[in-house]
């Protein structure tokens, strides 16, 4: 095979599959902070799916200092000429699913996916799941 065709080749698997990776990223602002005592919640905007998949999974308290705030969106589109190569050869995503823990509107925690379709229970658990353990919650 020629050089040109094995470039090529590769070029293009990369593109393929460097834009289909389905991972979380997780950003610790405050590296030493390893346990959190206690969570409260707010959803934003008002989800009952993930309300209730986050009640069942953990005990959260009002007065905590410690606020998880979870938010998600869902049917992005993009319409630009820019992008239209990365839809059509990848799984450009539909929408996300982020947590954020904040201590007096200070950022101590994010987690953030990409998802390819509507929002599942197990999004909200495997989101949920990396948290408590990178907090060693309860």
């Amino acid at each position: 095979m020629s050089r040109l065709r094995v470039t090529t080749l590769l070029l293009l698997l990369s593109l393929l599959s460097g834009c289909s990776d389905n991972d979380a990223t997780v950003t610790k602002y405050d590296k030493s902070l390893s346990t959190l005592p206690c969570l409260s919640l707010v959803v934003f905007p008002p989800d009952s799916l993930i309300e209730e998949r986050l009640a069942n999974l953990y005990t959260f308290k009002e007065d905590c200092p410690y606020e998880l705030q979870v938010s998600r969106k869902s049917g992005i589109v993009c319409n630009s000429n820019q992008n239209a190569q990365a839809k059509a050869l990848s799984n450009f995503p539909h929408g996300f699913i982020r947590f954020d823990i904040y201590k007096k509107r200070k950022p101590l925690y994010c987690y953030y996916k990409d998802l390819t379709s509507e929002l599942q229970k197990r999004d909200i658990e495997d989101g949920f799941n990396r948290l408590r353990s990178d907090f060693h919650l309860k």
